[in-house]
């Protein structure tokens, strides 16, 4: 019986170390286990390690296997993304060694709440990418929520006889980078987007719930600005005594021009 033969270890033709190389856009389900509540996730998953110049190819189908079987292990009930995340990577370094490698996943994750007046019960969506990376041993984690909000303009309201001015809807992200003891949980940082803009937005309102929203956006104009600095403000607070990095964007999807407008900004935690 003859023996496969590696090719990924040959010698390449152009000896040139690769910065990563892996698997991206890989689908599987994740079921998290946390505080008596059960999480089903579908993540979109991004696994790379770096490659030596004098190896030819990563064994891909191994970065498949560290994902899957660290995933499947029934065994292990998971308690959180990030430290699944972590051992993926772990895993990954006995089949393949590296000297960087870096795991992403990207997954909707929901929160429930009720709307303002009528009380009426909904489950919301939310964006979150969970970033590991192992670098000479070194390990470090980012975790980045986005948030629908809205935003009022407050020129256009100061120059208007009548206050009247345009409004938007608007994207919030907050991202926080650090070590797996220090990092925040997606409801906390949910909760700290939530309460960065002018008012909520909601899937479902009742005509009571629509102006209740429409007061107080109108009650708190805000520019891009203002909302990116509430998010650093707000979480800066609110993870107070953790050592984290935090990244603030917000984003206007202006409604009165062909353009939209942007901020960014970052912190530290004390």
């Amino acid at each position: 019986m003859n023996s496969q033969k590696e090719t990924q270890n040959e010698r390449p033709k152009d000896e040139i170390s690769l910065d990563y190389v892996g698997i991206t856009n890989f689908k599987t389900l994740l079921v998290i286990t946390r505080n008596g509540r059960t999480f089903h996730l579908s993540p979109v998953i991004e696994a790379t390690i770096n490659l030596p110049a004098e190896i030819k190819g990563a064994h891909m189908s191994r970065i498949c296997e560290s994902v899957v079987e660290i995933i499947n292990d029934e065994r292990n009930a998971h308690h959180s993304v990030e430290d699944l995340s972590l051992q993926v990577l772990k895993k990954l370094g006995e089949k393949h060694p590296y000297t960087n490698a870096h795991l992403s996943l990207n997954f909707d994750f929901f929160y429930e709440t009720k709307t303002p007046v009528s009380k009426k019960k909904t489950f919301e969506v939310v964006n979150v990418i969970v970033q590991t990376w192992i670098i000479n041993k070194e390990e470090s984690l980012e975790i980045t929520v986005e948030y629908t909000g809205n935003t009022v303009c407050p020129h256009a309201m100061e120059n208007s006889a009548d206050k009247k001015t345009h409004v938007q809807r608007a994207l919030g992200k907050l991202s926080a980078k650090g070590t797996l003891d220090q990092m925040p949980t997606f409801e906390s940082m949910v909760d700290v987007l939530r309460s960065s803009f002018p008012a909520e937005t909601y899937s479902i309102l009742k005509t009571n719930d629509e102006q209740f929203v429409i007061d107080c956006m109108y009650e708190h104009p805000m520019f891009v600005e203002d909302v990116c600095r509430s998010i650093l403000a707000v979480a800066k607070e609110k993870f107070k005594g953790k050592k984290l990095a935090l990244t603030a964007i917000a984003k206007s999807f202006e409604s009165i021009h062909k353009h939209d407008v942007i901020a960014k900004g970052s912190t530290f935690t004390e």
